[in-house]
């Protein structure tokens, strides 16, 4: 995969919009931001665009982008905004094949702030609230209209920048156990706050492998008058279908919602997409990128070298967490060791990030891991080192989607 990074300028933007909204850390408060998003929700919406939400634990990033990839093949003019990026700010900002330029970029960053200071001076404004608003700024610029704008929620769904919009469709992709300091740890809780995304007489759509949330979904329509549009019951998805198949025809659910009239233009293989099963080469080796960064998505993620759908294993496994309870770390870990066990050496590592999980937790991890695992589990002091060592080698980096933007930001300081 060829992908334009400058390493300058994403240092500058990125310490210009921390300097002046902070870090990336959850600041709900919609009733604060409303009037901030509203102008700009009404152009949108006199200018026809339809809107699409898409919520959930794991794999809502790769059903936005493959539902993107199919009306683009379609002929149709689509904005994506998902969040976070792995390696470039760029990401976040995905226009008609491809992400916006550096240049388009900084100009409207600059922009964007200026008519925030003059617009609404001493107003709160966080990390992602500001970029999310260069976002639709951006998707107005154009003298065409957008057809599609696909908004990926970044975190939860209820205090959602992304929930100023009432979207044409809105869909969940799954629930599982993530920030639980936030949205907390009772699946239940969970779904309440993603469920927020939807709309009365609007469709929502769901893949929800428990019998349990299939029941609460049906619940909450019902009695707010929201279109439930649970996918297995359509009879789209065979049981043995792996991670991204799943989340693949999820897209086409929602294509087929959004444009009845015309086929999905496609017939082939589709692309993988950023830290989802992203592919690069170094020193020979090969790397496979996939962010599987809490206990569901690990567990989907080995079913991806299931016997039924690999033929090989990585030869090693590269792996760091953000933080999160050391108590989800070990069964990740756990889970890894079972799967894998002496056919893959599994490396434990830390990187430099401030959402990294601390290097202490780490080796209190790896030494009581190794009591009972003894010899399946190694601590990397420095993964660069161990990259550069390695040699004509399957390596498979996952865990935090910091650590694997970490990782490729490296990588393309070699190239």
């Amino acid at each position: 995969m060829i992908f334009e990074f400058n390493e300058k300028i994403e240092t500058e933007l990125l310490g210009f919009i921390q300097k002046n909204y902070g870090l990336e850390v959850f600041t709900p408060g919609l009733e604060r931001t409303r009037s901030v998003y509203f102008p700009f929700i009404k152009k949108i919406k006199e200018a026809h665009s339809k809107v699409t939400i898409i919520a959930g634990t794991n794999g809502k990033g790769q059903t936005a982008h493959t539902l993107a990839f199919f009306l683009e093949q379609s002929g149709f003019r689509v904005g994506l905004w998902t969040s976070p990026h792995i390696l470039s700010l760029r990401e976040r900002f995905y226009f008609n094949n491809g992400d916006v330029s550096y240049d388009d970029l900084s100009k409207e960053i600059y922009l964007t702030h200026d008519y925030l200071k003059k617009e609404y001076s001493g107003l709160l404004i966080s990390f992602y609230e500001f970029l999310f608003l260069v976002f639709l700024r951006l998707s107005l610029n154009s003298e065409t209209p957008m057809n599609h704008l696909i908004l990926e929620v970044g975190l939860g769904g209820r205090l959602d920048a992304v929930n100023h919009f009432d979207a044409d469709c809105m869909c969940i992709t799954s629930i599982s156990r993530d920030h639980q300091m936030i949205l907390g740890s009772r699946f239940d809780l969970i779904l309440n706050e993603k469920i927020a995304v939807s709309r009365a007489l609007k469709p929502l759509f769901t893949h929800f492998k428990l019998d349990y949330l299939n029941q609460l979904t049906k619940k909450y329509c019902d009695e707010q008058g929201v279109l439930w549009r649970p996918i297995e019951d359509e009879g789209l998805i065979d049981n043995s279908d792996n991670y991204f198949l799943e989340n693949q025809e999820l897209a086409r659910s929602l294509y087929h919602y959004l444009e009845p009239q015309k086929e999905i233009a496609f017939e082939g293989e589709i692309p993988m997409f950023k830290g989802r099963r992203e592919e690069m080469t170094f020193n020979g080796n090969t790397l496979i990128f996939i962010g599987a960064h809490n206990i569901d998505g690990v567990r989907r993620m080995i079913e991806l070298f299931s016997p039924q759908v690999s033929s090989s294993l990585p030869n090693q496994l590269l792996v760091s967490f953000s933080k999160r309870p050391l108590s989800e770390v070990e069964v990740m870990l756990k889970t890894m060791v079972d799967f894998f066990g002496n056919e893959t050496k599994l490396s434990l590592t830390s990187f430099v990030h401030p959402k990294a999980l601390e290097l202490s937790a780490i080796n209190e991890l790896e030494s009581k891991f190794n009591k009972i695992n003894k010899g399946l589990l190694y601590f990397v002091s420095d993964w660069k080192i161990e990259l550069k060592k390695s040699k004509n080698q399957k390596i498979l980096v996952c865990g935090s989607y910091y650590f694997v933007g970490e990782v490729q930001r490296f990588l393309h300081s070699l190239s």
